[in-house]
């Protein structure tokens, strides 16, 4: 909540401020470009994990992915270093997400709402972290898949 009086409400009565000491009424705009900012934040942020016949779902509002299980090489829960250089991602109020880099773990694409429940899917492209609500039963169904789907 805090990320969206930053992001929203402080804009908002900046604009309030400014049309009650100038009068000029075309500054209620001024917080538009954060509350579409805001908007696009939540729509791409991780909403869910799925498994689906065909692979992994990483779901979102918008653009979900599907990470096809014949891509995936394995998963654990072993902890790691995270984050560090975020190329293309978003961090803030709905999550982290996105590539990023560091010297320890090198490129990895995180899909988290958390930092807690991590599971860490290797892929052929590279590491993909996860933060489902139950990340030991996640994982261990995960195994099963890949199993069922080498077999």
């Amino acid at each position: 909540m805090v990320g969206i009086g930053l992001g929203f409400g402080v804009p908002f009565l900046l604009s309030v401020v400014m049309i009650a000491t100038s009068g000029d009424l075309s500054l209620l705009i001024l917080p538009l470009p954060f509350l579409l900012g805001l908007w696009v934040i939540q729509g791409l942020a991780p909403a869910g994990f799925r498994l689906e016949p065909d692979g992994l779902r990483i779901e979102r509002r918008w653009l979900s992915r599907l990470i096809p299980y014949r891509l995936i090489r394995s998963v654990d829960r072993e902890p790691r270093a995270l984050g560090g250089f975020g190329a293309a991602g978003i961090n803030g109020l709905f999550g982290s997400q996105g590539p990023r880099w560091n010297p320890r773990t090198g490129w990895h694409y995180l899909a988290i709402t958390n930092t807690t429940d991590l599971v860490y899917v290797h892929t052929v492209a590279g590491l993909v972290v996860l933060s489902p609500s139950r990340p030991d039963e996640f994982a261990a169904r995960l195994r099963e898949k890949l199993r069922a789907f080498s077999a």
